[in-house]
């Protein structure tokens, strides 16, 4: 299971969900970046090792991670742009992990104990190419709507999906047992007497659009990935179960175990989606100050944000408070300079939920 938590965007906030509007005949050079981790049991630094830290949610808990690094250039509305990226989730439960925490700190429940084990995990990189396209929609009063509708092709891809089912039980003191069935399509696995090797293509189609309601009202909606579609050819999957009744323990205190394990090693031709983020927000502006409401949508989970900012000077101060994840975050706007840090915790190796959101784009 330790391979199956996160190593590590909350997808850009009002800001940075922006379209930069490049000079009317002149070209914008733009670059973004976005890194985004958040997760309900430990912090973002310890899920892949040793949990020091552990506070759990009732029921499902989450991991989520979201980032993006895109650069390219707009003119008169077109824009075309390279970008690497990578989304990842993992969802389970309270139980799984009270298991997997037991098993990391060698402790053993007062019998009889059982946990039912449930676990999803799925996480795809991939670079390629986005193009753009900017247009004017309807004018409402005083201001014109615009609508921005994005396609990407991607190349290059990595992709991991895993899912765990199964029981563990501690029938009697000194006794452990498990029944657990283990799938786990990764493109990167290889085993002997392999066919030929994994190939993906795929791509994503996505929509912005900001309407202004009232003079001081604006709506602004987003949807990354409204339709997608990842097609792999020959991608490795390995199912296996595995099982086991244990009745002695090592002198480090770890089990010892005799598993019955079967499985079976094979290449398939199988289709996945990008997992798909939505989000609408309601600013508001009255002179130098500015509020917003921001519901979002990712991987299942809502994440509500609520924002206030001020111009000083040539700078604009924005901060955020998103209560999904309970973090706030600071940001600064200056000129073509775009900078927001956001986390649940000053100490960054304590948080659960970090986020760095940086952009800069220059007009000729």
């Amino acid at each position: 299971m330790r391979s199956i938590l996160l190593s590590g965007a909350l997808a850009c906030s009002t800001v940075c969900a922006q379209t930069t509007a490049s000079p009317a005949d002149g070209w914008t050079v733009y670059s973004d970046l976005s890194a985004w981790q958040a997760s309900d049991a430990v912090p973002v630094s310890q899920l892949d090792g040793q949990w020091n830290t552990y506070s759990p949610r009732a029921g499902r808990n989450i991991f989520l991670m979201r980032s993006r690094i895109a650069a390219g250039a707009e003119k008169s509305g077109l824009r075309l742009g390279l970008e690497l990226r990578q989304d990842a989730w993992l969802s389970t439960d309270r139980d799984s992990l009270d298991a997997f925490y037991l098993y990391q700190q060698k402790g053993k429940p007062a019998p009889p104990a059982r946990f039912a084990l449930h676990g999803q995990y799925f996480s795809w990189k991939a670079s390629g190419l986005r193009l753009g396209y900017t247009f004017d929609g309807p004018r409402i009063g005083a201001r014109s709507a615009t609508i921005e509708i994005s396609g990407a092709v991607y190349g290059k891809q990595r992709l991991r999906e895993r899912s765990v089912d199964g029981v563990l039980s501690y029938p009697q003191v000194g006794t452990y047992d498990f029944d657990v069935k283990h799938i786990d399509a990764d493109s990167r696995m290889t085993y002997p007497f392999m066919g030929d090797a994994p190939s993906a293509s795929g791509g994503g189609l996505s929509l912005a659009a900001t309407l202004p309601l009232l003079d001081a009202w604006t709506l602004r909606v987003q949807a990354d990935d409204i339709a997608s579609r990842l097609r792999w050819k020959k991608l490795p999957i390995n199912t296996e179960t595995l099982s086991s009744k244990v009745t002695s323990y090592d002198e480090n205190g770890y089990v010892n175990f005799a598993p019955m394990l079967s499985g079976r090693k094979r290449q398939v031709d199988q289709h996945f989606r990008i997992p798909r983020y939505t989000a609408a927000t309601l600013d508001y502006r009255n002179g130098d100050w500015g509020a917003g409401v921001q519901l979002a949508r990712y991987a299942g989970e809502t994440i509500p944000t609520f924002s206030l900012s001020r111009r000083v000077g040539p700078l604009t101060l924005r901060a955020n408070v998103e209560t999904r994840f309970d973090s706030a975050g600071l940001g600064v706007e200056a000129g073509n300079f775009r900078l927001m840090l956001q986390s649940d915790a000053i100490k960054l190796n304590e948080a659960k939920t970090r986020s760095l959101q940086l952009h800069y784009h220059v007009d000729f």
